[in-house]
């Protein structure tokens, strides 16, 4: 019981020095413990090492900081990074994807406070894992337009955008895909949304509306005015519960919850990170139009990844010592 109390001591100090550069012969010290007895003694109640530990939520606070709209370098500066590419590369290494989509994809409360138990159970949770799959390359053709408003901070707020004044822009943007692309919607109805281009200073983004192409004669009718791009290589596809078609205000929510996990639980506790060579997007087809499923409505979140540079060396390394105890079994019969 003392163990436990003097490591939650040292997790509330934690908190409230974590804009601080703090050494962990300062924390063994105010434990009352030598450096070595008090890193076991961390590692062994929290199952993280504690510096390890000091970084993470460092980080958990900086996420935080971004995802209210403050800018990445005087974030990086407050939690004690000298550089912006160093936080950056810490930022992802921890979470799986760069600081900048903090701003981008969600909002993310205050780091709670974190108790001796709840960390140890964080090391060794349930994770549920999304579909993996490598996209069947298709082309994208839509417009797009620039926006600015002042109660938005990430695309996850997209959604919740008055109907009246964004997301009525959808069927303007889309005006007349339909029959552009006609051979391709009777393949597939698609349609796609995504946001990129955030500026830090203005709050500005791109808002992108457009359908799948599938269909190789629907690629000679695209417009000048649009934008068209491919979509291919490793995603993970995330389904969003299903919601009353007529409910806009909760069907907004389950998007913003999906993408809310996606950052905040699925990405950093994977073995996958954010592929930023490629774009994510909200998918919507028959599903999300209430034709199936009692008038219900169904869409679904498609994130690039790749695997992360530690999982794919584990990986290698696992097959070559498959490999080799194959042929030394080959070589025993």
């Amino acid at each position: 019981m003392e163990y436990i109390t003097v490591i939650q001591s040292v997790l509330d100090e934690i908190d409230r020095r974590i804009t601080e550069k703090i050494k962990v012969d300062e924390l063994a010290r105010a434990a009352n413990y030598s450096t070595y007895h008090f890193c076991r003694v961390f590692l062994a109640l929290t199952g993280t090492p504690v510096m390890n530990y000091v970084t993470r939520r460092k980080l958990e606070y900086a996420q935080h900081d971004l995802s209210r709209g403050k800018r990445i370098i005087e974030v990086a500066m407050d939690y004690g990074f000298d550089t912006h590419a160093g936080f950056a590369k810490a930022f992802k290494k921890c979470f799986g994807f760069p600081p900048s989509l903090c701003r981008l994809r969600f909002k993310n409360e205050l780091p709670q406070r974190m108790t001796v138990n709840n960390l140890k159970l964080r090391h060794g949770g349930f994770i549920m894992t999304p579909y993996i799959t490598v996209a069947t390359p298709f082309i994208v053709a839509g417009r797009t337009n620039r926006h600015k408003m002042p109660n938005v901070r990430t695309t996850a707020d997209i959604p919740a955008f008055d109907f009246d004044e964004v997301r009525s822009g959808v069927h303007d943007l889309l005006d007349g895909t339909s029959k552009l692309f006609s051979k391709s919607d009777a393949i597939k109805h698609c349609e796609i949304e995504m946001c990129y281009d955030v500026d830090e200073d203005s709050g500005e983004f791109t808002y992108f509306a457009g359908r799948g192409i599938f269909h190789a004669d629907d690629l000679e009718n695209i417009l000048p005015d649009m934008e068209s791009f491919e979509v291919s290589g490793l995603y993970a596809i995330f389904t969003t519960p299903l919601s009353p078609f007529e409910q806009r205000e909760q069907s907004a929510k389950t998007i913003r919850d999906t993408w809310q996990y996606i950052f905040a639980e699925w990405l950093p506790n994977s073995e996958f990170e954010y592929d930023e060579t490629r774009r994510d997007f909200e998918f919507h087809d028959n599903k999300c139009h209430g034709w199936y499923f009692d008038c219900k409505k169904q869409s679904e979140i498609h994130i690039p990844i790749r695997q992360c540079e530690d999982a794919r060396i584990q990986s290698q390394n696992k097959m070559k010592t498959l490999w080799e105890e194959e042929m030394k079994r080959r070589e025993g019969i």
